[in-house]
């Protein structure tokens, strides 16, 4: 999805992200994964932001 971003753009929008990098596949799979599991199953109604720190 962000392969079309031009560079300006890009250095924009992760200077804007405290962790300074865009997010992995595979930790927002991490967050899937537990909320699937029986460890979340006690979680309801939440939203979970899995960006850097962007929104805070």
């Amino acid at each position: 999805m962000v392969r079309s971003v031009p560079d300006e753009a890009m250095k924009s929008i992760l200077s804007k992200i405290p962790l300074g990098r865009l997010g992995k596949a595979s930790e927002i799979a991490g967050a899937v994964a537990y909320l699937a599991s029986e460890d979340g199953d006690y979680i309801t109604g939440q939203i979970i932001d899995i960006n850097g720190g962007l929104y805070i």
